[in-house]
């Protein structure tokens, strides 16, 4: 075994977070193998983490060969050079709102201040990267408005509403929370640079999940979505069609007992489709930031008025042919572990992401991040109690 002494467990959090695999349930696992501590899962053999329930051989091989992949002394010194810091889920200033999640990440990268993620008065918004006027307009006005009325606003940094949203909230002085769906060190799209910088400096924070360096693809951003859903008390969708990622945070935020609001739009425009959707399904109607502020000071007195859309017949409606042949042809476009996930749930029963591992023979954070893009595509769906089922 190799020398673990002066790791902190910070610094094996830090690393662990680094290995495809691995995410916070396992290092709980790891923890409890090792009395209380990660730093020791570091130092032992494969032969010894394989006997670790949920581990397993191709993981166990990984975090033994932990340093081959991945260098905390380059890792450390590129944070120390950016003004970044990573704070893992075992931290008290880890935020509150995405310590209640099922799925929160074993830690995030933080620049600017680490503070404004520890309130519970967050709204997220979101909504597409092709906004019209109107859409940008009124992400901005309500983003301000909920900031003079000391609300946090929430989002991803993307073009069109999330900048929208993130600019109102500067205009406003309040803090801003930017989620990037790549490394802390990448800014994407990088013409939101100034604004990247502008969040840290002013009291806000930009954060992620992923260890410095990691691109962003199609796996990343859905990870992001649910990070933007977990630290939110609320959220609110500004256009978006009926399919993508908003959509996908909307459901993330619902199956999280978050309150899900959406702006109507014109019924001719696409861009509002996913809003009318929402608000059928039961979404909160909103003109301004007034219907928001005055729905979550009733949420935070009666919890139980937060909406749940768990087992909401509209989320999962009847496949046409159409729908049917399209999900054929999104089902070849995913990797070979998603393809065995849907086929688990065909059979019928609804699983939880520890279910799925076990039969499927998978690590739990690559069955997490599967259900993801099997998720964005809507071939199935999270219920309320954490389990998922095929939708088509």
């Amino acid at each position: 075994m190799k020398n673990f002494a002066t790791l902190s467990e910070a610094q094996a959090a830090l690393t662990l977070n680094a290995i495809p695999g691995v995410g916070p349930a396992l290092c709980r696992r790891l923890a409890d193998a090792f009395d209380g501590a990660l730093a020791p899962a570091l130092a032992a053999s494969a032969e010894t983490l394989e006997k670790i329930p949920g581990v397993g051989r191709t993981l166990a091989a990984k975090i033994a060969a932990h340093e081959r992949e991945f260098s905390l002394a380059k890792e450390e010194k590129k944070m120390h050079e950016h003004g970044f810091e990573f704070v893992p889920f075992f931290d008290a200033r880890f935020p509150v709102m995405l310590r209640e999640i099922p799925d929160a990440p074993i830690g995030v990268y933080v620049f600017g201040n680490v503070a404004a993620l520890g309130t519970r008065r967050a709204i997220a918004i979101v909504g597409t990267r092709r906004a019209s006027l109107y859409g940008s307009s009124m992400a901005r006005k309500i983003a301000r408005e909920l900031a003079l009325s000391r609300w946090t606003v929430v989002s991803g940094l993307a073009r069109g509403i999330d900048t929208a949203a993130h600019v109102g909230a500067l205009d406003g002085n309040g803090a801003t929370v930017a989620v990037l769906g790549c490394g802390l060190d990448i800014v994407y799209p990088p013409e939101n640079l100034e604004l990247y910088r502008k969040i840290a400096e002013t009291g806000g924070a930009v954060i992620s999940e992923f260890r410095l360096g990691r691109v962003a693809d199609r796996r990343t951003f859905p990870q992001r979505n649910r990070i933007i859903a977990g630290l939110s008390a609320g959220m609110l969708v500004v256009e978006s069609d009926e399919k993508g990622g908003s959509m996908l945070s909307a459901g993330f935020a619902a199956d999280y007992g978050r309150t899900v609001f959406a702006l109507p739009g014109r019924v001719d425009q696409d861009n509002s489709r996913g809003c009318h959707k929402l608000i059928r399904e039961g979404a909160t109607l909103v003109t301004g930031a007034g219907d928001i502020v005055e729905e979550m000071e009733s949420v935070a007195s009666q919890p139980s008025l937060a909406l749940d859309f768990g087992d909401a017949p509209a989320r999962v409606p009847t496949p046409t042919s159409a729908e049917m042949s399209a999900a054929s042809e999104a089902l070849a476009a995913l990797p070979p572990e998603a393809v065995a996930i849907h086929a688990l749930l065909a059979a019928g029963d609804a699983l939880s992401p520890d279910e799925i591992a076990e039969r499927a023979d998978l690590p739990a954070a690559a069955v997490l991040s599967n259900l993801l893009l099997l998720e964005l595509e809507r071939l199935v769906a999270r219920k309320a109690d954490g389990t998922y089922e095929k939708t088509l």
